[in-house]
This record gives C-alpha cells, sequence and structure tokens, in this order.
C-alpha cells in the first residue's frame, strides 16, 4: 500500500513537471495606446511642450498581471520615422527615467515649429526591472505656432 502511493506521488509529480512548459512566463509590460495632447496622432498641436501619455499592458495577457507596475520609462521623439526605426531621438531622448508617471510627460526636447512633424515611442519598465519592447511608432504635427507662419 505505501509502495501505491508512493508511485501516485511519483506519477504527479513527473506530468507536473511535464506541464511546466505550457505554463506562460510572465510576459513583460508593454506600452501601449500612444497618445498626445489626448489624442492618437493629433495634427496641428499648438502646444510648444505636448503632453504624451500611455498605457501599460502586459504581452500576450488578456488580464493585468497582479501587482505590476511600471517603474521607469523611455521616451524617444525623432523628425523622421527612418531615425525612429533606428533608435535614433533626433528630437528627444528622455535617457532611462525612473518614475511610475504615464500620463502627461511632457516634451522636454528639442523648441518645436509650426509645421514640424514628430514621431515618437516609448518603453517602459516593470517592477522586476524588466525592459519592455518598444512602442508601436505614434506621431504628432505641428500647428501655425506664430501669427507669421
Amino acid at each position: 500500500m505505501r509502495d501505491d502511493a508512493t508511485r501516485r506521488l511519483a506519477a504527479c509529480l513527473f506530468a507536473a513537471v511535464a506541464m511546466l512548459p505550457c505554463i506562460p512566463a510572465a510576459a513583460a509590460a508593454n506600452p501601449t495606446n500612444l497618445r498626445c495632447e489626448y489624442r492618437a496622432d493629433p495634427l496641428g498641436i499648438d502646444a510648444q511642450k505636448p503632453r504624451l501619455s500611455w498605457l501599460m499592458e502586459a504581452a500576450g495577457q488578456k488580464t493585468e498581471v497582479r501587482g505590476q507596475k511600471q517603474t521607469a520609462y523611455q521616451v524617444l521623439a525623432a523628425s523622421s520615422e527612418e531615425l525612429l526605426n533606428n533608435d535614433t531621438g533626433d528630437l528627444w531622448d528622455s535617457g532611462k527615467v525612473a518614475s511610475d508617471q504615464s500620463i502627461q510627460v511632457e516634451y522636454q526636447g528639442k523648441p518645436l515649429e509650426s509645421r514640424m512633424v514628430c514621431h515618437w515611442k516609448v518603453r517602459v519598465w516593470d517592477k522586476d526591472g524588466k525592459a519592455s519592447d518598444w512602442s508601436k511608432p505614434a506621431l504628432w504635427s505641428m500647428g501655425l505656432l506664430k501669427p507669421d507662419d
């Protein structure tokens, strides 16, 4: 009888270990829903220091990971999509900023001019210090900032 219990326990442990690859690993949190001045890809912004926002979602999961939070972010803003795709922020590279702020992050880059198009993306670090992938690119364009423009 004792041998039967040992065999059943061994079979259960073997089954549990065999199923481990089927359990999804905790996915990194990814920034989504990028907004500039509360809008997606807005045209004609008149704010000289637009406010940027994003949401943090667990990659590949439909539900929030308990206790997950943003601990840092990095924003890149570029004058062209090509520069942004090469991870070059010629307008602004915030560097890694230790902050949980993901709304109303004020643009702190080079001065913006009328009719300028700004491409941007963000990545975040989660509660475990793991960096996400870069977000999908977003953009905004500047309106006319001076009467003579």
